[in-house]
């Protein structure tokens, strides 16, 4: 398995010399006070792993790991592993060079909402990963994805409809309420999604013919 995560980082590092180009540029706009970099860093490297999928695809790559020993098993946990590495190390980078700018900028630096914006772009890194991987085991990586930002579209406009004759307020003070605990919830929520998003994925691809 480990050859497994080690083949998706080298798949994503023809792309290093462009991804260290457009963190060079947005951690300048930062500096500058043009822009929050917080949340740019993780989504733009999920973004780039994701490609892997097409990679594996184009080089009909699962047709030949599914007959080696335990490649069927090993290869929907190797993304998984391989992208909680890839969200673990970017938060970190994010976080330092977060850290830097707002230094800077105002020779003052505010921890918490620095953590703040990074926990909520994990959370939505995690959301990604969880529904878009099972539908690119499913469907492939082009279909996988379109399938997934059409079902985001369809519920974005129902949610819209379903505001206009819903009072949210009461939703929003509810959520307010739980401020305190708000990193404990999404921590916990974070973990569900993943471990359920495997356990779909790891089915999908058992039963899958190349």
């Amino acid at each position: 398995m480990l050859g497994l995560i080690k083949k998706d980082f080298f798949m994503i590092k023809s792309n290093l010399k462009t991804m260290i180009i457009i963190f060079i540029a947005y951690f300048i706009m930062m500096i500058q006070g043009n822009l929050e970099m917080t949340f740019i860093i993780p989504i733009i490297g999920i973004i780039l792993f994701i490609s892997t999928f097409s990679y594996d695809d184009f080089n009909n790559w699962n047709s030949y790991v599914v007959t080696i020993p335990n490649g069927r098993k090993n290869v929907v946990k190797a993304k998984y592993i391989a992208s909680i590495i890839l969200i673990v190390i970017l938060t970190i980078l994010s976080f330092v060079l977060s850290i830097v700018s707002e230094y800077i900028k105002t020779n003052n630096v505010n921890i918490n909402d620095i953590l703040s914006s990074l926990i909520g772009t994990i959370f939505s890194v995690v959301i990604i990963v969880s529904f878009l991987y099972p539908m690119v085991f499913k469907f492939g990586s082009v279909n996988g994805r379109i399938i997934l930002f059409s079902i985001v579209f369809v519920m974005a406009g129902i949610i819209g409809l379903i505001s206009n004759f819903i009072d949210m307020s009461s939703i929003i003070n509810a959520v307010n309420n739980l401020e305190n605990y708000v990193y404990i919830i999404i921590s916990i929520i974070s973990i569900v999604l993943l471990v359920t998003s495997y356990l779909i994925s790891n089915k999908i691809y058992k039963n899958k013919e190349f």
